[in-house]
């Protein structure tokens, strides 16, 4: 991995967090709760299980990356834990496909590169051994294709403002008099201008208290609202907006961003993190790599009697979740479901349960939630993605515009991704995979279609930029996550308000029902939040064992 993986970079919510996930990834949570709850002798809980009398029986619903978190932590501790998979695989939206490809060569469906800031991703990978390359995410020579003009990343940026007057003129019409004072040549420009005074409203090293009053602020509005309107421009600042029509649109299409009624604060968090900034890495032999190494017998973890695998029953889809009374402890919780081969009915009781599917998922299922969090589990939004992956007999692109990095377009395909890195070694005439990643309305069409239509659709696009493709084109594959019934969305996307009405209703347990996954932290979408609603969630169910009295709420936790 390259040398500079351990430099860190960029604002994220997370980083007010890492020491107290440190505590849990490196002591235990028995540790955590001593440490943050200032208990004597801290030290002492340093690595300690839970005694007999106080062990519990969790049930863990989805073996994604937060199921999988919260199951290790809880095992590490000494608990008991069953984790239950409708699929075949762990993982979740972690999907590496190879079956169909050439031997030796892969392509992600799902999850595909690691921001190097992602501190809880970057700790599970070293500590499982995850071998990991290099991922890069931009290159110059990659072409942005706009109604049928083919351009390089490099030309469009040096000359921006000269291809914003030629595909959207009057982009800059509400900017005449201010444009040279801000030194706005293009869209660019005036997009970093005008979003600055939001970052600025955070600070560059923002308290919990300072992001909670940012959120509160500034997650009302979409990201077209904010464009289009004046609120919250100070009269003694450049009136930078409103942006007309065609700025909007020139922005939306040349950065391929379909997502701007999105709520502005989710828009932005991948922005003030840098998560798409180079150096990025990605595991070597597939992000499945990652959820793979959980469930395997644990050698890196302190605790070396768990074995996650042995805790894992696939094949079982979730119906029902009951709480029940049984003496002693109080209240328990029974899960019922059924085998998806067999039907047969599957019964399973414990102490609590850790729901970490999809919102929506959710949504479907009989458990016992309150009227808030019914309304919430049906409010919150999510996006479309579709991948389509087609290998070729040649890496033929790589001769003229290299490795890695992406291709934008103004056509259905959205982002062309291309494989490996700058100096990867792999000659052109080697096999590889291209990548076609879309969102949105471009997903739906994509993900609507058969897998035939859809990769022809693919090839038949790719093939105005690079039309080499229709004689290389192999065999490929599509991964169209609205349709898959084992997600039925690719992300949360947060619209405006769904963060302040529907988040801490939702991550805020009962004693015995715990509701974790990306869509429930600060990082929807990657890897890195799944883990952080993981380990919070079996966290605040660690401290009810340990005799809090009150139940904790994870989004305000740290705030004094």
């Amino acid at each position: 991995m390259s040398e500079n993986i351990d430099q860190y970079f960029g604002i994220q919510q997370d980083e007010n967090y890492r020491e107290f996930m440190g505590w849990i990834t490196t002591g235990g949570l028995r540790y955590a709760y001593a440490k943050h709850n200032e208990v004597p002798d801290p030290e002492s809980f340093h690595r300690k299980k839970v005694t007999e009398e106080n062990k519990r029986k969790v049930i863990i619903v989805g073996a994604g990356m937060s199921g999988l978190a919260a199951a290790y932590e809880l095992a590490q501790i000494g608990h008991e834990v069953t984790i239950l998979e409708a699929q075949t695989r762990v993982g979740g939206r972690v999907k590496t496909f190879r079956e169909g490809f050439q031997d030796g060569l892969h392509c992600e469906g799902g999850a595909m590169r690691l921001p190097n800031n992602h501190f809880l991703t970057k700790h599970y990978i070293d500590l499982f051994n995850v071998e990991t390359r290099k991922f890069q995410n931009f290159n110059e020579n990659g072409y942005m294709y706009i109604y049928g003009e083919k351009i390089t990343m490099k030309d469009w940026s040096e000359n921006n403002g000269y291809y914003c007057d030629r595909f959207w003129p009057g982009w800059d019409a509400n900017i005449k008099e201010i444009k040279v004072d801000q030194s706005i040549k293009g869209i660019l420009d005036y997009y970093e201008c005008t979003m600055d005074v939001v970052k600025k409203d955070l600070g560059t090293n923002p308290s919990e208290e300072q992001w909670q009053r940012w959120i509160n602020k500034w997650s009302k509005l979409s990201v077209e609202d904010f464009l289009r309107s004046t609120i919250y421009q100070p009269d003694d600042q450049p009136q930078l907006r409103p942006w007309p029509e065609e700025a909007i649109e020139g922005y939306k299409i040349s950065t391929y961003t379909p997502t701007f009624s999105q709520d502005l604060v989710a828009y932005l968090r991948e922005e003030l993190g840098e998560w798409w900034k180079d150096p990025m890495y990605t595991p070597k032999f597939g992000m499945d790599e990652i959820p793979k190494s959980f469930v395997k017998k644990n050698t890196n973890g302190w605790n070396e009697d768990v074995y996650l695998s042995k805790n894992l029953k696939f094949g079982v889809m979730v119906q029902k979740v009951e709480n029940i009374e049984e003496g002693g402890r109080g209240r328990k919780v029974k899960v019922s479901g059924v085998n998806r081969t067999t039907g047969r009915a599957e019964v399973f009781e414990g102490d609590a349960v850790i729901l970490t599917l999809p919102l929506h998922i959710l949504r479907q299922l009989e458990i016992p939630l309150t009227t808030d969090q019914r309304k919430a589990l049906a409010s919150v939004t999510y996006g479309a993605s579709t991948k389509v992956m087609l290998q070729c007999k040649t890496r033929f692109w790589q001769k003229e515009v290299g490795q890695g990095g992406f291709s934008k377009t103004s056509m259905p395909i959205g982002q062309l991704h291309y494989p490996d890195y700058d100096g990867s070694g792999i000659e052109d005439d080697e096999r590889g995979i291209l990548l076609v990643y879309t969102w949105d309305e471009n997903a739906m069409m994509f993900g609507s279609e058969t897998k035939e239509l859809a990769i022809a659709s693919a090839v038949e696009q790719i093939s105005k930029i690079h039309p080499e493709i229709k004689d290389e084109f192999e065999v490929g594959n599509v991964q169209a996550w609205y349709s898959d019934p084992a997600a039925q969305g690719a992300y949360a996307n947060l619209k405006p308000f769904e963060y302040m009405k529907y988040m801490k209703t939702l991550t805020k347990p009962t004693e015995t029902i715990y509701l974790a996954g990306e869509a429930l932290s600060w990082s929807n979408g990657w890897i890195q939040g799944a883990l952080f609603s993981g380990l919070m969630q079996a966290y605040c169910l660690q401290s009810l064992v340990e005799g809090c009295p009150n139940i904790c709420d994870p989004v305000s936790l740290l705030i004094k």
